[in-house]
């Protein structure tokens, strides 16, 4: 016999995405809402979870969650239901199972700790689509996306901190026979009790930057409020913000030269984005309030507005030349240069070594491919005379219209000979890039760059703090050893979110900002130390460091070892 709520989505799966929604009298909107979004994702029906990462036994949820989910299990014993904590990721951090045969059907479905049952992995599912639909779910048997679902039935509601962001979801379910509608209302219930929980940990300077959500923010204006460890967004300011713009847009506010009752004015080009920001002082904390717009082209003029006038086209250049250091990034700008090149050809790369291959070069250039040249300042004095000649005639041959071809190349004119400087003087730098300490705004957007190359799966994002981290580095190796941390950190850690502990210990332990005397240099070493030797347990360092949890966490912030999980 045919379930008519299986067949609504087989037909929905065959129709496609813009077909008519089911008859809302077999499936419920929430559920067909979720099936699209199932759909789109291209989840499959039929596949167990996937291992997703290890479990934090010490997050903020967990620590909050476990005495409410320990004492409700003793209260559900023998009734054939399960207890589900997921994290936001939608991985599961905490199980209580009432009875052995329940543990085993839900093992065969992977139903357990450290498996991703966000929606967008396992479909419609009560811990997924809770929280992406940020309100309760009653998900019955066949209304789960994924078949090895069918026979469950749970209810599930998000978990939220007391800043209102979603932290997790709570679930309890079991075999669609023992379970019934009353199981919302438990569930509701117990998720009550674990958001007291975490309301009684959370930080005052949360809930004083939730109070400046509400005084500055409106349902149309991209806002913001943010400190180091948090960030709020209405629903219009959430395109505008990510790991990587948090903490740019925190460097740059708390760099910004205050005028009292005067905003700041901020532009953040790579994204196009203007940004005018107040600040906020709560006692001791300081907060930023920030709204953004698009960067238009329109200037304000005597209070009337006119379009910017638009500049004429230019042709290309036919040679270009990226000047800066080595290792800052110089193939990347030219590899983007060439890119946004209208009609460009094939790019071949050679390098300016001893020997360089200049009946090659030519070839390319006469050919229709591009050429980058990297590293000018290994040539000899000869070789720069040489190449010297071959730009004039690349130029004239350019000029004339007999080549349309693109030659680019990188140089560290700083290190080169005076008949390079010369040469670099008179072709024209087209741009330079610095050395990345000279430029921590830029390591975001790398990052994000270097992350596209390196993570195929695209499965990973930096937390804030380890992004902090990355920008207080002083980078001897600029890009190049940015790109070897990354790829390096990428093969080594499974969770999708990179933790400042996952990053080499000098990053780790890398200096604040501030200047630390010679005594808080001290205290810091001890306790990254014995950080380091107990795994990151701050309970046990804590204990061995002869001090209270409360003074560890407050020491942890004071002297910049971040504390990536007690943030909510």
């Amino acid at each position: 016999m045919s379930d008519p709520v299986r067949d609504a989505r087989d037909e929905l799966k065959r129709a496609g995405l813009m077909s008519d929604d089911p008859d809302a009298e077999v499936v419920p909107d929430v559920i067909a809402r979720s099936w699209r979004r199932s759909i789109s994702s291209n989840v499959a029906s039929d596949a167990p979870a996937q291992l997703y990462r290890e479990i934090d036994t010490e997050s903020i949820l967990l620590r909050a969650a476990e005495p409410v989910l320990d004492r409700w299990q003793h209260q559900l014993t023998d009734t054939g239901t399960t207890l589900f904590v997921s994290d936001r990721a939608g991985s599961i951090v905490a199980r209580r199972v009432s009875d052995r045969t329940t543990q085993r059907r839900l093992d065969g479905a992977n139903a357990a700790e450290g498996f991703d049952f966000s929606e967008e992995r396992v479909g419609t599912n009560g811990l997924g689509t809770a929280m992406v639909e940020k309100r309760p779910v009653f998900i019955q048997g066949a209304q789960h996306y994924n078949d090895l679902l069918s026979d469950i039935t749970c209810a599930a509601v998000p978990l939220s901190t007391p800043t209102g962001s979603v932290i997790g979801a709570i679930s309890l379910g079991g075999l669609t026979k023992v379970t019934n509608p009353l199981t919302m209302s438990v569930t509701r219930e117990i998720g009550q009790q674990i958001e007291e929980r975490l309301r009684a940990s959370a930080r005052p300077e949360d809930l004083a930057l939730a109070m400046s959500f509400m005084r500055y923010t409106n349902a149309q204006r991209p806002t913001v409020v943010l400190d180091k460890e948090s960030l709020l967004a209405n629903t219009p300011g959430l395109p505008f913000v990510s790991v990587s713009s948090h903490v740019t847009l925190w460097e740059q506010l708390s760099r910004h030269q205050w005028v009292e009752g005067e905003p700041a004015r901020l532009e953040l080009t790579e994204q196009g984005v203007e940004v005018v920001a107040r600040r906020v002082l709560e006692g001791p904390h300081v907060h930023y309030v920030a709204h953004f717009a698009q960067l238009q082209r329109v200037h304000d003029l005597g209070g009337s507005r006119r379009a910017a006038p638009v500049a004429p086209k230019v042709a290309p250049p036919s040679v270009v030349v990226v000047d800066g250091p080595a290792g800052s990034g110089r193939a990347t700008r030219v590899r983007h240069l060439h890119e946004g090149r209208p009609g460009r050809g094939p790019l071949a790369e050679i390098s300016a070594t001893p020997g360089v291959a200049w009946d090659e070069l030519r070839a390319h250039l006469d050919g229709g491919t591009d050429v980058m040249l990297r590293r000018l300042e290994d040539l000899s004095d000869v070789e720069v005379a040489r190449l010297a000649a071959i730009v004039r005639d690349h130029r004239r041959a350019s000029t004339s219209g007999e080549r349309t071809t693109l030659l680019l190349t990188t140089v560290d004119s700083s290190r080169g000979s005076e008949p390079l400087k010369d040469f670099v003087n008179r072709v024209g730098v087209t741009e330079r890039t610095s050395a990345l300490a000279d430029s921590p705004d830029s390591i975001p957007g790398l990052v994000t760059e270097i992350l596209e190359r390196v993570d195929h799966d695209r499965r990973h994002t930096l937390s804030p703090t380890a992004m902090q981290a990355l920008m207080s580095w002083r980078w001897p190796g600029n890009v190049s050893e940015l790109v070897d941390v990354i790829s390096d950190v990428v093969a080594r850690v499974h969770s999708s979110v990179i933790e400042r502990k996952d990053l080499p210990v000098h990053l780790q332990s890398v200096a604040a900002r501030r200047n630390l005397t010679v005594l808080e240099e001290s205290e810091r070493d001890t306790i990254i130390r014995t950080l380091a030797d107990l795994g990151g347990n701050r309970s046990e360092a804590a204990t061995r460091l002869g001090i209270g949890r409360t003074t560890l966490y407050r020491r942890l912030r004071q002297l910049g070892i971040e504390d990536d999980e007690a943030s909510l």
